[in-house]
């Protein structure tokens, strides 16, 4: 089994985030670091993030921070990597890539203790940058640089000395170890590291932040510990503040600082401090000659957790949440209000300790919310399913943690935004817009045509009803454009209406009974198809006079027609394509010397519906950061669905190049849009698609939206990059929302929480009523100032659970039923058994047995109910009042976390041993275990692929299919007495017989769910993973050598001509536990279009393939 990896949705999740002017100039950036991706992120003009590029660096990332040199415009990135190397990039905007600076190699690869990487510290003044360096015997909690101007950079670190705690048995020197904030110099002279200064703070220190010094405040640092701010500096004394605390928080617990930014301005500065429930404190430092004389912490505002946060110059705070969509916030003011504040000179010390200062959390005061970023991290689980009965299923997600869990349902496809829907008098059968002016910037009419009428809306503040704009109404229309510059056409049934600008009407008519049949056009050239299969060619002159030029008798009826676009410059274009009901495409010349000659043939499977053709402008870095020249693409939608695509020659109009694929039921029909301003295509078949140029190739991709008859592209005031489309008797205008993660949308139809079985969810889920628990999405916090979402659940004294189940309607998002678990009951020993009531819309309780551990994995078989209780595997009967043991399995190595059947044979995952085959024999009421894995496998997710094969994840990012060899299989399955599987020997202190490893490969990212599906209506079926950092990934099986050899060889010229950014070797990454056994990259093979012109060829050549017209 061969199978090709492939991210259908890059991760959403952020583990870190700086920010600066990366592109030069005054525009503020930021930069997010996705676990494995590295991406560019930029508000624009109203508030919006854009991504201007995401890369792929086959990696882990592990820190990130940026620099300036002096002097400088624009800022560097620094990134520590589990390459062991550390890296400086530098965005070029020309070609929209990260270019290496410089690399350093100073370790070995991997995440290690004893590999540095983990933390990196800046001077601020951009001379150096500090990669924490593993002392023996010591653990680093934070480090950064000191701002001391001019003066050598100086690094400040936490650092806990475990040396005697590690050669005491007793735990005493464990408990008396102390933190030390230490100062390194780097003696810029020398070259050389000397430890400057050492001082003891709280135990619960855990994260420093520079203070702003030379002449811009007081240098030195600040400490962030457990429930204080302390001021530290060399030669100062300590300035403690108390962090003020939630009214409602448990006194046994603390309150820890987890992310922090400053703001710093020439005359002032201040930080933004953030703590584990979500409080931003601002912190000011009153300083004078004599030092930092106050320290006052005031409440800010509060919002989710971040992972980080970045105050940009321009007035917004990028927060990039810990779980759950991140933000991007407008400064309303900058806390100069009075609110709870506390200072070190009114810290109160009493017996017990500190004197605390309370606060009550309110409503948003400071900042507001502008935008917002979709993250699914993590996913929980997934499930693949058609609820909605459409063509393709929809994947169920559950994304985030606590407060922040969503139900998210995902489809494949872009995103739209629907700006408005309107009834028409009756069922249209294609719509059209058109401009006065070639130069207009905004259409001016729409034009809807019904079965035996024409209606003309006027697009102005709104859109209403014309009967002055000269078309005419009494007829249905095929085709409605500007002509010349300033002109309009109307084409009829009974012939052609050409509106001049002064409101002059001339009419064509067709000869004798005959009527137009299709007609094609491109704003100076019209040809028309008449009944029998006479084409009629018409050009503006240069009066702006609609001219007849030539006739042609086709041998039949034509089924459809497109004009090229006119090259710039040129009068005409010289390509006309016919497509005919015998299966055939003829490509037509228009040239005045050989008018109406055909070039060259294409047949095709089926007979053509829609024709157009596509040009691809020619780019050399531009701003999708690919060269690729000028193309001209005539495509063509069949009658059985499939959309044929074909390199139309520029100078002699031959065909090369052709390629298919089936969009759905119905015969897909072409139309010409524009995305982010360029041509793009439209086809709608049973169901919308968009074909589109990015970043240098070609894609297509569904549009999640539902079936449309007929579209124009639609431009005005309020939409700029529309379409207009119809669909039953309703006129829609929407936007399509041009996603660079990935082609999945995400629609959070209600914060449906999941409960975890984790201690990290029911520590974070407190004691809460249920009744807040059903606030909804994110749009509802401003009804609700004080919504969970936002807050946080009330916290709970230890030992408190609470747990509900919930089932939900995924039409309405309702919930139908919920049921709170009482008593703590969580995290306690039994298993419920409900029975479905109202066509499964509620639960009703039968009964619920006590077991002597935590069951971890439940499944039916064979209508009875396999268990998972700790180590044992245990078969139930249903009865009355209780659970009914019947047989069980003590062989299990540790914890059973999975178990799926299949007949007679049960597949169980253990937690730390990977896959058990079991199989139960009814005559003696038995469970054996017949197979087990030779390799421990630490399984997050598990999914059953074939009667001999899993599929599974290890929490060490590596997915796996494991098969029971042929041979064992059959033997097992024609033991007739059973005494073979009964009687035999295990090995190496397990089943007697192993499975074989036939897939191995490393994504990088931490798998949760697995699930077998087809996307694509007649696709084949393919594996998809959900992660922790929320992307969705495919492997997909091949089905032929030749492909198998293709992409092997791609991916081995790629690994050698295009290495990852940040160091690391690319196989060595997809082997990092394990070495890859039979996956290609896909991710590394879809980089081949973003690779120069000339490289493309280079491998191409090799490959004895030409580069791919995209």
């Amino acid at each position: 089994m061969y199978l090709y990896n492939l991210t259908l949705q890059q991760a959403t999740g952020i583990v870190s985030a700086i920010n600066g002017n990366f592109s030069g100039g005054k525009i503020q950036e930021i930069v997010v670091a996705r676990g494995k991706i590295l991406s560019l992120l930029r508000p624009d003009e109203l508030g919006k993030l854009q991504t201007l590029h995401s890369v792929e660096i086959f990696g882990c990332i592990r820190s990130l921070a940026q620099f300036r040199l002096t002097g400088a415009q624009k800022d560097y990135i620094v990134v520590g990597s589990d390459s062991g190397r550390i890296v400086i990039l530098e965005y070029n905007k020309e070609k929209n890539v990260f270019d290496k600076v410089h690399q350093e190699t100073f370790g070995k690869s991997g995440c290690r203790r004893i590999v540095p990487g983990q933390y990196l510290a800046i001077d601020p003044k951009g001379r150096a940058v500090m990669i924490e360096a593993h002392k023996s015997h010591t653990i680093v909690y934070s480090i950064c640089g000191v701002d001391c101007g001019f003066d050598n950079p100086i690094f400040a670190a936490i650092e806990l000395d475990y040396s005697e705690a590690d050669q005491d048995s007793t735990g005493v020197a464990a408990g008396e170890a102390q933190k030390h904030l230490t100062f390194y110099e780097l003696d810029l002279g020398l070259n050389h590291v000397s430890r400057k200064w050492s001082d003891q703070v709280d135990n619960g220190a855990n994260m420093l932040v520079t203070v702003p010094g030379g002449g811009d405040g007081p240098s030195g640092v600040l400490v962030c510990a457990e429930n204080f701010v302390i001021y530290k500096n060399q030669g100062h004394p300590d300035i403690r503040a108390v962090i003020p605390r939630r009214a409602d928080l448990p006194e046994e617990r603390g309150v820890l600082i987890v992310s922090a930014a400053t703001h710093k301005q020439k005359s002032m500065f201040f930080f933004l401090l953030q703590t584990e429930y979500g409080d931003i404190f601002k912190v000011t430092l009153e300083h004078g000659n004599d030092g930092v004389t106050e320290l006052k912490i005031k409440y800010f505002d509060t919002i989710p957790v971040t992972a980080s946060m970045c105050v940009l110059k321009t007035g917004f705070l990028f927060a990039a949440s810990e779980f759950g969509n991140h933000a991007l916030y407008q400064f309303q003011a900058i806390g100069d209000d009075p609110d709870v504040e506390s200072s070190s000179s009114t810290l109160m010390e009493t017996e017990e300790g500190f004197q605390p200062v309370f606060f009550q959390p309110r409503g948003l005061k400071n900042l507001v919310r502008i935008d917002r970023a979709e993250s699914l991290m993590p996913i929980m689980d997934m499930k693949i399913a058609n609820l909605f009965e459409e063509e393709t299923p929809q994947i169920y997600s559950l994304c985030g943690r606590g407060p922040r869990s969503s139900l998210r349902i995902l489809r494949p496809g872009l995103a739209i935004s629907e700006m408005a829907v309107s009834q028409l008098p009756g069922v249209p059968s294609a719509v059209w817009t058109v401009k006065k002016n070639v130069n207009d910037a905004f259409d001016a009419y729409i034009v809807v045509s019904f079965a035996n009428a024409t209606l003309v809306l006027s697009i102005g503040e709104t859109v209403e009803e014309v009967s002055d704009s000269g078309f005419l109404d009494t007829t249905p229309s095929l085709a409605v454009s500007l002509i010349g510059d300033d002109s309009l056409m109307q084409v009829h049934p009974n012939g052609i209406r050409h509106i001049r600008e002064d409101g002059r009407i001339n009419e064509w008519r067709t000869p004798g009974k005959r009527t137009t049949v299709k007609v094609g056009s491109n704003g100076l050239q019209v040809v028309i198809a008449l009944s029998g299969g006479e084409l009629i060619y018409f050009e503006v002159d240069m009066t702006g006079q609609l001219m007849e030029v030539e006739k042609h008798e086709m041998s039949g009826d034509v089924a459809c027609l497109d004009i090229a676009p006119v090259p710039e410059g040129r009068q005409r274009s010289r390509f006309l394509a016919v497509g005919s009901y015998d299966n055939t495409i003829r490509i037509l010349s228009l040239d005045p010397d050989d008018c109406m000659q055909v070039l060259s043939v294409q047949s095709v499977s089926s007979p053509p519906e829609s024709l157009l053709f596509l040009e691809v402008k020619a780019s050399i870095g531009g701003e999708d950061g690919a060269d690729h020249p000028a193309n001209l693409f005539l495509n063509a939608g069949l009658q059985n669905g499939v959309l044929f695509r074909t390199v139309v020659d520029m100078i002699t109009g031959q065909l090369s190049d052709s390629r298919s694929r089936f969009l759905g039921l119905r015969a897909p029909k072409l139309f010409s849009v524009k995305v982010r301003g360029r041509p793009a295509m439209l086809c709608l078949s049973s169901r919308p698609w968009l074909g589109y140029i990015h970043q240098g190739h070609f894609l297509l991709t569904p549009l999640s939206y539902e079936t449309l008859e007929f579209a124009a592209s639609f431009s005005s005031d309020q939409c700029a990059e529309g379409v207009v489309s119809v669909a039953g008797d309703a006129l829609r205008v929407f936007t399509i929302e041009q996603s660079d993660q990935g082609s999945y949308t995400a629609e959070e139809r209600e914060a449906a929480r999941k409960e975890c079985f984790e201690a990290a969810g029911m520590g974070e889920n407190g004691n809460g009523n249920m009744n807040q628990m059903e606030n909804g999405g994110d749009d509802e916090d401003k009804e609700d100032p004080l919504c969970d979402e936002q807050y946080g659940y009330p916290k709970a004294e230890s030992n408190k659970w609470v747990s509900c189940i919930r089932v939900l309607d995924p039409r309405t998002a309702a919930t139908t039923c919920l049921l709170e678990l009482q008593d703590n009951e969580a995290a306690f020993r039994f298993i419920h058994i409900y029975r479905f009531l109202e066509d499964g819309r509620s639960l009703e309780l039968l009964h619920k047995t006590q077991v002597e551990g935590v069951p971890l994995a439940l499944c039916q078989f064979q209508g009875r109910l396999l268990a998972g209780i700790g180590s044992v595997l245990r078969l139930y009967d249903l009865g009355k009042k209780r659970l009914l043991r019947k047989c069980e399995n003590k062989l299990f190595p540790n914890s059973i976390v999975s178990i799926q059947t299949y007949r007679d044979r049960i597949y169980v995952g253990d937690i730390q041993e990977s896959f058990h085959f079991c199989k139960y024999r009814r005559d003696e009421n038995q469970l054996y275990i017949f197979s087990d894995d030779v390799v421990p496998r630490w399984l997050t997710a598990s999914y059953h692929i074939d009667f001999d094969t899993m599929a599974g994840a290890d929490k060490f990012g590596n997915v796996y299919f494991v098969r029971l060899p042929q041979d064992v299989s059959d033997e097992i399955e024609e033991d007739p007495t059973g005494g073979k599987i009964k009687w035999e020997q295990g090995r190496l202190n397990g089943a007697p017989n192993k499975v074989e490893e036939i897939v191995q490969f490393h994504v990088g990212d931490v798998v949760t769910s697995l699930q077998k599906a087809s996307l694509i209506p007649g696709g084949g079926e393919c594996v998809l993973y959900g992660t922790v950092m929320g992307s969705l990934g495919a492997l997909l099986p091949f089905t032929s050598r030749d492909d198998v050899d293709f992409f092997s060889h791609l991916e081995m010229h790629m690994r050698q001509e295009h290495p990852p950014l940040c160091g690391r070797d690319h196989m060595a990454y997809r082997s990092a536990y394990f070495p890859v056994k039979d996956v290609v990259d896909g991710d590394l093979c879809e980089q081949f279009p973003t690779l120069p012109l000339d490289l493309q060829r280079k491998i191409a050549d090799e490959l004895d393939r030409t580069p791919g017209r995209y």
